[in-house]
Parts: structure tokens; C-alpha cells; sequence
């Protein structure tokens, strides 16, 4: 079944995913602040890749909801299994940390500029 809405909100609000994107966000944030300052656009990159090592968790709740849409994750397979062992739901994703590393990569200049720093 493809994903949609609903597949993609309760992804956004499962805590294990929040827990890879919120990896995937930290690692992407201090390669910006340790990337070349001739790279385009990075004092904006840079000054958001600051916030978000101050305040990940909210970054991360802050673009949840968007980014369980982009290409990278959406495109592959959500699911729902019920894990008996701690009698609880998980949503689960078949897209990868490479993935999620790769499309937060890709957007990290308009997540800046969402963000307020755009030049």
C-alpha cells in the first residue's frame, strides 16, 4: 500500500523515528558548522546549523511534520507492527539513516531559510 497522510503522520509522531531524524539532524548541523566558509550560502547554513546543536529537539518537532513527506522518506515503505515484547505500536520505515542524512542534507539551505536565516 502506498504511503499518504496517515502513513507519513504517525511516522512523524513515532519516538523511534523522531530519534534517527533527531541523529540524522545533530550529525548534519556540526558537518555545517565544520564545512569550508566558501561553501554558498554558509553563514545562513552555518547560523542555522547552530540553532539546531542549541535547541535539537525542538528543530526536530519543528520540521517533522514536513519532512515524513520529502522524497527520502516518503517513497519508501511505512508500516505499523505491534511489538509484543514491550506491548507497544511502532511505525517503521524501510528508508535508511543514509537516507535521512541524505535529504536533510539536500534541504538544509531552505530549512535555513524557514528558519529565518536567508540572505
Amino acid at each position: 500500500m502506498p504511503n499518504d497522510a496517515f502513513t507519513q503522520m504517525a511516522l512523524a509522531n513515532d519516538p523511534h523515528f523522531r530519534q534517527r531524524v533527531r541523529s540524522s539532524m545533530s550529525s548534519v548541523a556540526w558537518q555545517t558548522i565544520n564545512e569550508e566558509p566558501t561553501t554558498p550560502n554558509h553563514v545562513h547554513r552555518e547560523a542555522y546549523a547552530q540553532q539546531v546543536t542549541r535547541q535539537l529537539d525542538t528543530e526536530v518537532s519543528v520540521i517533522l511534520p514536513n519532512f515524513v513527506m520529502r522524497p527520502n522518506v516518503i517513497n519508501f515503505e511505512t508500516s505499523a507492527v505491534y511489538n509484543f515484547r514491550d506491548q507497544v505500536n511502532e511505525v517503521t520505515t524501510a528508508a535508511t539513516d543514509a537516507d535521512l542524512f541524505s535529504q536533510l542534507t539536500s534541504d538544509w539551505d531552505d530549512l535555513a531559510a524557514a528558519a529565518g536565516f536567508k540572505g
